[in-house]
């Protein structure tokens, strides 16, 4: 059973006195207003109904629109001092009150629920931002005490020792990752993407990609194919790279180990395509439709496979803010699944006839 908390029992006192405030100057300029009729009159009465709402929810703003039509039928429709309403029109016009009062009851609690969404999810951005850059420093300092460690000799030579300061970096460098998607996060929500865009060969993308999620791919059959005289893209290749590399990490996770994995760069149609081919748990016609969902996470794999849901929306973010798209394709269930991201290609500038003669 639902019951009020303090903050709504103090809205509904509050409403209830803003009607009895209102009431009374009604009734006691009864002349001064006479010139009001009766429906602007129970009009008056939205005013603690729109303030309830917008302030305490919509529990209070019910109680003041009740409130508002007992005192304007018991104060203003005739019979004076009296619950009854006996013309047709007067009883219309209550109806019509009632129904309004809980609309914009109604629409102004959900104006309040979504600023205070807005409010909480700003303070909760900003305290992961907090949170993941302090985190930064010591992470760094570890994975570089975990590989000053793995190059030493005399650890070497201790196979338990060795093998403890690998599984130290290992889980240094995915508690890394895992907090540069919180960052990644965290700017999209609040900052935006600001792309810094430069010349790249897509094969350095690929490459890029491949080598920062090496660990991650340790255990599959990995087969790169780059086509040849691919044109030149004008993209931040670093978002790029970390888009690419969460559609890597993808493929990884959702196929067994063993299995192959196909990254594909090629020139179609005015774009170049970097693709993931996996031969894993493929996707669901839902699946493909919400993938890209900021938090969504598959319920076939919620209870078996680690996640947030947070990579793909990340990857594909980070991938718009470079002119770019993201496309999503599966044969169905178990048949595996192919990510891709297709950038535009542009025609480097040409140095006008002044600049020719200059050279």
């Amino acid at each position: 059973m639902y019951s009020l908390g303090g903050s709504e029992i103090a809205g509904i006192i509050v409403a209830l006195l803003l009607v009895a405030a209102l009431t009374a100057l009604l009734v006691a300029g009864r002349a001064a207003f006479a010139e009001l009729r009766l429906d602007q009159v129970t009009m008056v009465y939205l005013v603690p109904v729109l303030v309830a709402a917008t302030l305490w929810g919509i529990r209070p703003a019910l109680v003041a629109g009740l409130a508002g039509i007992a005192a304007s039928d018991f104060f203003f429709y005739p019979p004076i001092y009296d619950f009854g309403v006996h013309r047709t029109e007067d009883i219309i016009d209550v109806l019509l009150f009632a129904f309004v009062a809980v609309v914009t009851g109604q629409l102004a609690a959900s104006v309040r629920k979504a600023r205070l969404r807005s409010e909480a999810d700003a303070l909760r951005e900003a305290l992961i931002g907090s949170v993941s850059h302090e985190l930064r420093t010591p992470l760094s300092s570890i994975l570089g005490a975990a590989s000053v460690l793995g190059q030493s000799r005399e650890l070497a030579q201790d196979p338990r020792l060795s093998g403890l300061v690998q599984a130290l970096g290992e889980e240094a460098a995915r508690l890394d990752e895992h907090i540069q998607k919180l960052l990644d996060a965290t700017r999209i929500s609040s900052e935006g993407i600001r792309p810094r865009a430069d010349w790249v060969d897509p094969g350095d993308i690929v490459s890029a990609a491949v080598e920062h999620k090496r660990r991650l791919l340790a255990g599959h059959d990995i087969m790169i194919q780059v086509a040849d005289n691919l044109p030149m893209l004008h993209v931040d290749s670093t978002i790029v790279e970390r888009s690419l590399g969460q559609f890597i990490e993808n493929a990884a996770k959702y196929s067994p180990s063993g299995s192959r994995i196909e990254i594909t760069a090629e020139h179609v149609n005015g774009s170049v395509r970097l693709a993931v081919t996996d031969h894993g748990s493929g996707l669901s016609r839902e699946e493909r439709e919400r993938i890209w969902e900021r938090s969504y996470r598959s319920p076939r794999h919620r209870d078996s496979v680690p996640g947030s849901g947070l990579g793909l929306w990340i990857a594909r973010s980070l991938a718009l803010a470079c002119g770019a798209t993201v496309e999503a394709s599966s044969g169905g269930i178990g048949q595996g699944a192919t990510l891709a991201i297709r950038l535009p290609v542009q025609e480097p500038a040409r140095p006008g006839r002044d600049e020719e003669f200059d050279a």
